[in-house]
């Protein structure tokens, strides 16, 4: 959860709609779905999304509609919930727990072998200024400011209603690799799965 782990750049190409630039608005993948219906002028499905339409940001027109972002372990679950909170430029680690997509990185903290750990103040980090998440605004020496405080009781706030209104469903995750929803390389085959073996192709 990490910004090293789930930031990344994104590019958007639509000559005579785009005008080239750069922008730092605050923005998901979640947030395809609702953006490309938009522009599309479909309709979304009668679901609640927690995605947002980013067409403004993308036309020029306005500003970014999401103004946070949640940050779930591979794993989540209802009693620890998400584990770090993004709200404008700063973000909170309520819980941290290594990874071995990230045993190659130099950072330790981020190793598989580094336990599950709750935070209580959580780290607090302004990745306008520390993207890398290195400096804790709670743990250093120096002085917390009022903005600081603030910024934590905002983001402990949107945890809690997060949580709290999270409607938890058995995890896709571990349930396995389900036969009937891989790829077939022979369509309209039967008996499906079974006849969907697909010869390697190599590497």
């Amino acid at each position: 959860t990490y910004e090293g782990g789930v930031r990344q750049p994104a590019l958007a190409f639509w000559p005579g709609h785009i005008t080239p630039g750069v922008t730092h608005e605050l923005a998901s993948s979640l947030d395809l779905l609702p953006t490309l219906a938009a522009l599309a002028e479909a309709p979304l499905p009668n679901v609640t999304l927690d995605g947002f339409d980013l067409s403004p940001v993308l036309l020029g027109t306005g500003k970014s509609p999401r103004q946070s972002v949640f940050f779930y372990p591979i794993y989540p679950d209802e009693v620890r919930g998400v584990f770090a909170v993004r709200s404008g430029k700063y973000k909170a680690h309520f819980f941290t727990q290594g990874s071995a997509h990230s045993d190659t990185t130099a950072d330790p903290a981020c190793h598989a072998s580094t336990p599950l750990t709750a935070h209580d103040p959580p780290l607090l980090f302004d990745l306008s200024m520390d993207p890398g998440e290195n400096y804790d605004l709670l743990g250093g020496v120096a002085l917390v400011t009022q903005e600081v405080l603030q910024a934590l009781k905002e983001l402990q706030l949107l945890k809690a209603q997060f949580d709290a209104e999270m409607t938890f469903s058995p995890s896709q995750m571990a349930q396995g690799e389900d036969p009937a929803l891989q790829v077939c390389c022979q369509p309209g085959c039967k008996p499906r799965p079974d006849c969907c073996y697909c010869p390697d192709t190599g590497p």
